[in-house]
């Protein structure tokens, strides 16, 4: 977004942006978000905040920008390329762009040499996702390897936001237009004095118009004295639509991956874009089986309202699916109260996921404990669960009917860790592994004895972890 986003975090926009951590394997989702309980389980990111010491993140920034070097090492841009008329190329070249980012990048390197004088460059797009709003790209004349953020939902209800020229672009105006080096100019936007003070003559925001009715933006900021020419307005303005139609294409290309994470995981979406969609296709892997269940949850859907049964699924959920995903383990599904997960290792090697995944549950466990802090605070019920580890072979692929298939996995040792996890309710224990998983994981457990299971013709030994038995902290 243009003021918020875009303006360096030191400029005093008002709004928290967060960088993400490339050094470590956290979703920098749970690094925007408020709850004292979310943590960052990755490697040198151990920090607990409280909420006073974490103010709201509406913008991720997750790509830095670079400068003319890195920019003309991956410029798309051909010697005949530079004498093309830039709508042109755009219509004609410019599919060799891979992303919105780097389109940009491109089309501004273009319109700079053919003498557009161009200062800073911005574009945002409106997204479907339910976490992001949109994303937003940056070009700066010295810093021409664009910079990207990712925009979180509800900075559209910040002061930032309410105070930049978005809404009105949004809600129909055809440009706005402010000369920055004219003695009487109303700088009414905060983004204005900020380029202003960097030199700008000239700001021009133009909507983006998407299929559908969507309504992006682009702004133009010049140095020139004078500012933009009439004739380089309407080169500019006439640009739009061939820009609109690419970026449209090359976002819905993302957009596909992105929803397709969200909904089926990330690596059940990679290998579905890859082509894995035929039914009945599947590949046996080893892994660690995770799986949750909620204790209770059928006379709490009686008693509550259906918000707060959807306020605390969601709650409970984001406790198990964060760690695991941060400690490399993959949610497959979420079956009713249920988590289904997975950590698969390679060359019959489990020690290292099975470490991974009981610290995962360790984490959960944390984080549980914080969301019925706050629950209890509010009077409001608290929340018991059962988890089941096990590890084996699993048959992992397409399953379904003709026209809806599920990616997810199947066979004996899913069967066993659902089993383990009701067997957690009769031995009052929140964490109950397989003697494979115990035998696997380098750390010490307890024996609970041998058990018989449901749909088994023998009984089978179960284990906790030791630190649960002994109510010790949950090491991580």
């Amino acid at each position: 977004m243009d003021h918020p986003d875009n303006a360096p975090p030191d400029h005093g926009s008002g709004v928290s942006v967060a960088t993400k951590n490339d050094g470590a394997p956290a979703d920098w989702y749970a690094n925007a978000k408020t709850s004292p309980e979310n943590r960052m389980f990755g490697p040198g990111t151990s920090a607990h905040w409280t909420p006073n010491e974490l103010k709201p993140n509406y913008v991720v920034v997750t790509h830095k920008g670079g400068t003319l070097e890195a920019a003309d090492s991956a410029s798309t841009l051909t010697p005949d390329c530079l004498s093309m008329r830039p709508v042109d190329w755009l219509l004609q070249r410019a599919g060799n762009c891979q992303s919105p980012r780097e389109l940009m990048r491109d089309l501004c390197g273009l319109l700079t040499y053919q003498g557009f004088p161009l200062l800073r460059v911005t574009a945002f797009i409106m997204t479907l996702h339910p976490q992001t709003r949109g994303v937003s790209m940056t070009w700066w004349r010295d810093k021409p390897d664009p910079s990207e953020t990712t925009v979180l939902r509800g900075i559209e209800n910040t002061a930032p936001f309410l105070r930049s020229p978005l809404p009105a672009i949004f809600e129909g105006a055809a440009a706005i237009r402010r000369r920055l080096d004219l003695p009487d100019v109303v700088l009414d936007y905060p983004i204005l004095e900020d380029l202003k003070n960097e030199g700008a003559t000239d700001y021009v925001a133009m909507p983006l118009h998407f299929s559908g009715g969507q309504i992006n933006f682009i702004t133009w900021c010049s140095d020139q004295p004078g500012g933009f020419t009439g004739e380089q307005l309407s080169a500019l303005y006439d640009l739009l639509p061939a820009l609109a139609l690419r970026l449209e294409v090359l976002h819905k290309q993302r957009l596909t991956n992105s929803l397709l994470e969200v909904y089926l995981g990330k690596d059940a979406g990679h290998r579905v874009l890859s082509g894995a969609i035929e039914r009945g296709q599947s590949e046996t892997l080893n892994a660690v089986i995770w799986f949750s269940d909620l204790r209770g949850f059928t006379q709490m859907s009686d008693s509550l309202p259906k918000e707060e049964i959807v306020d605390l699924l969601n709650g409970y959920f984001e406790c198990m699916a964060v760690p695991v995903e941060e400690r490399g383990g993959q949610i497959l599904k979420f079956v009713g109260d249920g988590v289904l997960a997975i950590f698969p290792y390679d060359h019959a090697c489990p020690i290292e996921m099975s470490e991974q995944a009981l610290k995962a549950a360790f984490d959960a466990r944390l984080l549980m404990e914080g969301f019925n802090k706050r629950r209890a605070a509010a009077g409001k019920v608290t929340l018991r669960y059962g988890l089941g580890l096990h590890l084996g072979e699993v048959a992992y692929g397409n399953i379904g009917s003709l026209e809806r298939l599920d990616f997810t996995v199947i066979g004996p040792a899913v069967n066993l860790a659902n089993r383990l996890q009701a067997l957690a309710k009769r031995l009052d224990s929140v964490v109950v592994t397989s003697g494979e998983f115990a035998k696997a994981c380098p750390r010490p457990f307890i024996s609970l004895g041998r058990h018989d299971i449901s749909g088994l013709d023998h009984p089978v030994e179960a284990f906790r972890p030791w630190e649960e038995s002994k109510d010790l902290p949950m090491l991580a």
